[in-house]
């Protein structure tokens, strides 16, 4: 993790080095910039509910202000809200509002008087918004303070700057709400967590038990990483600690396990990535002191390697397919057909092995998560994936919730494993089909990758996109639900097979020239082509700073051209890397990359990628105030969120991830799989294996 720490160290000093000697992008004028309404404005939450004998309530008001070319601050609104692409709308601006003290301000003026500081809408276009539905009484609160919130709005732009908007009605909350009661959902949580718990203790005690009895020469580390003969002792220890443990820290000595120790590293390196992607995002989604931070970073070229740095998720895409291939060829050598029936256990194996822990986080989301914090903003960070975990639950378990329910996400992330398992569906039937009519090999893989070229160049084309999928500041306050990048370009599975087919065909590049006993490392074009991919790598995310600083018409066919290498290059890029590194090439990294440190921090990936915006929710969502945010405030919370997270993690994987998949590996295989230092490769227990591709695992 000091690699990773001292790389966002870097990355920090290059700001401020580019802030220092950057002239492409010159500042924007800061003291106009003061000038402006503030974005946000709060008023003191726990004050407001403490303070009034009589029901208190705290609202959080959204406004549009309305174009006023007489007032003198209108020009410079419209001059900051004109560029979309690297500025917030500053026409719309949020309030945090003591009612109580809006009736207190107002309470001294005549109803004449408090109608002139009442607007009614002027924009009928549909602006981006909650859905009222989505917080719990919001639609009661938004037609009992329609006039208030506009007038206390309006009495403060009114009297500051001579200009008056619409204000609606986010949420409110108040002192005399009821405390949740438990309902089913609660319960049915509570029952299961409560079943985990109970079993872990008991299968841990059982364990011990049989540990005594039957190993009495034995160490304990030995006994635990020895399988149990079949039978109904192998199935009551499945969630013991230690053995799950052992399991957990296993080592394997296979060629295969060796060359492709990186894996392990790649995942949580990739993983790290996420999250510090993921806190940036969550810290310019609260309310900001400084939103001239975010504005000017979008300025600048080197914070093109955060922004642009979305693209890290076609990495495990790449790895997904890569595995997926090689275990696929390496079943192929062993067995003479691959079945029907083979295809749909294997999809079987892969859902089952996914389902509990993915349910489990969505049970969590669904009822606890709100409990544990409150505050001004706790409702739009907890009570939004309250009400979608609880309506749109389905999507997620049914794999679709990458084109289904965008708009009101349970478990955004989980775009990612939905994306991924379709892509392992139509891996597997291309594998499959080219296994069957192998002289179709060519053809069929020609075909593929033009498909996956063409598919992200369409829609580009057609939806009239930019060339990168682009986080707008704007966007952010909602989580990108309502961008149409992110919903057309980002997350759908036909706009991402090109970097899991990288990966496929990587796989078997791998395959094939292992079987002929090519020695790649004296292949000096391939070599010059390895050194290139990560300098490649870094110009790809550098070339999104043409499309902020540039409005270029659209449609156009360059830009369609270039999303559709853009989108499939990276993991193009992995995949020369994978093979390399598979290979023994890059002598020091190959080394780094495959130190054992990783070996475990890359097993709990999967655990990991599902409850860590569980955590960046319940440490961070609590604030009472807008925050001031800068490039150290997101580099602590990216480290505290890193290691809460991989706590949380491996309590999930000794506990939900390795039991159950434990269990599925005595439904499916007909011998228990091994776990000692001298394991045998996991590709010898046939081809439900295969199934274990998910990159983030």
């Amino acid at each position: 993790m000091v690699a990773e720490y001292c790389l966002c160290l870097i990355l920090i000093i290059l700001n401020e080095f580019c802030d220092a000697t950057s002239a492409l992008t010159p500042m924007f004028n800061m003291t106009e910039y003061y000038k402006l309404p503030k974005l946000y404005k709060y008023d003191d939450f726990d004050r407001c509910l403490q303070e009034y004998d009589t029901k208190a309530v705290y609202c959080i008001i959204d406004t549009h202000i309305k174009p006023n070319i007489s007032a003198t601050i209108w020009p410079l609104i419209e001059k900051f809200s004109n560029d979309t692409k690297r500025s917030f709308r500053h026409d719309r601006i949020q309030r945090g509002l003591c009612m109580n003290l809006c009736e207190k301000i107002m309470g001294k003026y005549d109803y004449e008087t408090k109608m002139k500081y009442y607007l009614k809408q002027f924009n009928e276009t549909n602006e981006v918004t909650f859905d009222p539905n989505t917080f719990r009484k919001a639609l009661d609160w938004r037609i009992k303070y329609k006039y208030l919130a506009n007038q206390c709005v309006n009495f403060e732009l009114k009297r500051q700057f001579s200009i008056m908007g619409y204000s609606e009605v986010e949420y409110c909350v108040s002192n005399q709400e009821e405390e949740d009661s438990l309902d089913h959902w609660d319960i049915v949580f509570l029952v299961v967590l409560g079943s985990i718990i109970f079993a872990v203790i008991l299968s841990s005690f059982l364990d011990y038990k049989l540990k005594k009895r039957l190993s009495v020469n034995m160490k304990s580390s030995d006994y635990y990483r020895t399988p149990l003969q079949k039978g109904i002792s192998q199935k009551l220890v499945l969630f013991s600690l230690p053995r799950n443990w052992q399991i957990l820290m296993a080592k394997r000595r296979t060629t295969l396990s060796k060359d492709l120790r990186f894996i392990q590293s790649a995942r949580f390196l990739i993983m790290y990535l996420v999250i510090a992607g993921h806190c940036m995002l969550f810290n310019c989604i609260f309310p900001l002191l400084n939103p001239e931070y975010v504005e000017f970073n979008y300025r600048r070229m080197i914070t093109m390697l955060i922004f642009n740095g979305i693209t890290v998720i076609q990495t495990y895409f790449t790895i997904s397919g890569f595995l997926l291939a090689v275990q696929f060829a390496d079943y192929s050598e062993r067995n003479k057909a691959f079945t029907v029936k083979d295809f749909f256990a294997s999809i079987l194996y892969r859902y089952v092995r996914l389902a509990p822990l993915y349910l489990f986080i969505i049970l969590l989301d669904a009822t606890w998560l709100f409990k544990l914090q409150d505050g001004p903003v706790w409702k739009r960070m907890a009570e939004t994936e309250r009400t979608f975990c609880r309506k749109n639950w389905w999507a997620n378990l049914l794999f679709v919730n990458n084109y289904f329910t965008v708009d009101g996400p349970c478990l955004q992330q989980g775009w990612y494993l939905a994306t991924d398992f379709q892509l392992f569906i139509l891996g597997l039937l291309l594998l499959a089909f080219v296994r069957r009519f192998p002289k179709l090999f060519r053809p069929t893989m020609g075909l593929a990758i033009i498909l996956s070229y063409v598919s992200p160049a369409l829609v580009t084309y057609f939806y009239k996109l930019e060339g990168v999928v682009m986080i707008r500041p704007e966007a952010l306050k909602y989580v990108l639900w309502y961008d149409e990048s992110y919903r057309q370009m980002y997350i759908p599975t036909h706009t991402n097979y090109g970097s899991y087919l990288a990966g496929l065909i990587a796989g078997l590049t791998y395959h094939k020239l292992k079987r002929s006993e090519f020695n790649i490392r004296r292949h000096k074009p391939f070599l010059l082509l390895w050194y290139c991919v990560l300098p490649l790598a870094i110009l790809l995310l550098l070339s999104a700073f043409m499309f902020y600083e540039y409005d270029f018409e659209k449609p156009a066919v360059w830009i369609a051209l270039y999303s559709a290498l853009s989108k499939n290059l990276w993991g193009l890029i992995f995949g020369v890397l994978f093979v390399g590194l598979a290979f023994g090439v890059g002598w020091f990294l190959k080394r780094l990359l495959s130190n054992p440190v990783f070996r475990p921090l890359g097993k709990i990936t999967y655990a990991v990628y599902l409850c860590h915006l569980f955590v960046v929710r319940a440490t961070l969502g609590n604030i009472r105030q807008p925050i001031y945010v800068s490039d150290v405030r997101i580099l602590v919370s990216t480290s505290s969120t890193l290691v809460l997270s991989y706590i949380m993690g491996l309590l999930l994987c000794l506990a939900i991830e390795i039991p159950f998949s434990s269990l599925q590996k005595q439904i499916f295989h007909k011998k228990p799989e091994v776990y000692y230092e001298e394991n045998i490769d996991l590709t010898k227990n046939g081809i439900h294996t295969v199934t274990e591709t998910n990159g983030a695992r």
